[in-house]
């Protein structure tokens, strides 16, 4: 049994690498998901800034109407002045020019406003576009070095799946089939290390008669009591017992 660890130590760090390789794989792929959806949502922002931009540019026009309609009427009261024959006329003239003039001057203030407005939405909208430029990037750029990457794992893949099935061999069916159930159903480590008496997969403290057997060698497949991985323990860089 002492050999089938130690083949079953190496082929657990083929497994370990390959699912690195996967991880990372996995890795690449969520965060071009991710940014596509932060894009999509920039756009939507992009959109609807845009949309609120168009609203405030036809108030500004609005404003503009209405001051170039209050200028006129102030103009022509203010012609009217020499056709004024008294003071009553006088006065009224002059309340209607005043009316006009301030209502002239509240719709400027107002476009002020609608003209502060539209410059806000419009930096909005500029930094949703530049964001929705620099994901964009960021993503093709991910991409690149994803397809790079693919031809690399894939080399590296086959060599450790040969690496594997020869490995295998070594090993008698019933034993690997135990070591492949334990890894599927514990996040890919079937094997665990033994040290001071603590199973390193699970941080547990073994049992003492369990860490004595293992220590003195034994034909019998051991496992953690608590983690279910099969126990192995190294003695002068040498793996022993199981």
């Amino acid at each position: 049994m002492r050999n089938s660890i130690k083949y079953l130590e190496r082929i657990q760090r083929i497994d370990l690498e390959t699912k690195g390789i996967e991880e990372e794989e996995r890795s690449y792929i969520q965060k071009i998901e991710r940014l596509g959806a932060e894009i999509e949502a920039a756009k939507k922002a992009a959109e609807a800034l845009g949309q609120e931009a168009e609203a405030i540019k036809a108030l500004i026009k609005g404003s503009d109407e209405k001051i170039r309609e209050s200028a006129e009427r102030a103009g022509k009261d203010e012609k009217k002045m020499s056709d004024v024959k008294n003071d009553r006329e006088l006065s009224a003239l002059t309340k209607e020019i005043n009316a006009a003039n301030k209502t002239k001057k509240q719709n400027e203030q107002e476009k002020a406003a609608h003209a502060q407005k539209l410059d806000d939405k419009n930096a909005a909208l500029k930094a949703a576009e530049d964001t929705v430029a620099g994901k964009t990037a960021e993503v093709e750029s991910l991409k690149s070095e994803l397809e790079a990457k693919k031809a690399e794992w894939k080399e590296t893949l086959v060599k450790k799946d040969e690496e594997k099935t020869s490995l295998k061999a070594n090993v008698r069916p019933e034993v690997f089939k135990k070591y492949e159930t334990i890894r599927a159903r514990r996040g890919g480590l079937a094997l665990a290390l033994i040290k001071n008496e603590t199973c390193q997969g699970c941080y547990i403290h073994i049992p003492p008669q369990v860490y004595i057997q293992l220590k003195r060698g034994t034909e019998e497949l051991m496992t953690c009591p608590h983690c279910h991985r099969i126990l192995y323990v190294e003695s002068q860089g040498e793996l022993e017992a199981i």
